[in-house]
């Protein structure tokens, strides 16, 4: 039975911890100006219909999330093992990259997606669809850091 060293696996963990919390205080921060900018429209029921809308979307989302973290928590725990080959430590290297190539491609698309937006007095629904992108972004990236710490955690203990 292989032994585990997760000293680098506990330091991601507390890494993203720190950076859900810092996450949880943007989407905070986030949700009161779009709120804001809704009322002072006059329509406090986009709001609402845009956060109903996101949740449907991070519902949509969740099991593909999941899936992903825990993919990437079987590859640093394949990694956090004391004794690996070379060819291990390599095959292990093209797993994080492909994972780190999904991550790329989302936050690509979100970034992308924002900055292709027209401006909300151009296009009258814009503030609408901004705001769940926005919100539907920063759930994605909170869920991905949960579903990680919860599966390293699980599998830390397994191990």
């Amino acid at each position: 039975m292989p032994s585990f060293d997760f000293k680098k696996l506990n330091r991601t963990i507390l890494i993203y911890r720190t950076v859900q919390a810092l996450l949880v205080c943007l989407l905070i921060y986030v949700s009161y100006v779009f709120q804001n900018n809704f009322s002072m429209m006059g329509k406090p029921e986009k709001f609402m219909s845009s956060i109903f809308a996101t949740i449907v979307i991070q519902l949509l989302l969740i099991y593909p999330i999941y899936r992903l973290a825990f993919r990437d928590v079987t590859v640093e725990i394949e990694g956090c093992q004391t004794s690996l080959s070379k060819e291990a430590s390599d095959a292990l290297r093209k797993k994080r990259l492909l994972g780190d190539l999904w991550k790329f491609s989302a936050v690509a698309f979100f970034l992308a997606f924002v900055t292709l937006v027209p401006d909300a007095k151009k296009a009258p629904g814009a503030a609408h669809v901004l705001a769940i992108t926005l919100l539907s972004f920063l759930l994605m990236c909170l869920t991905y850091f949960q579903c990680f710490n919860f599966s390293a955690k699980k599998r830390m203990q397994q191990n």
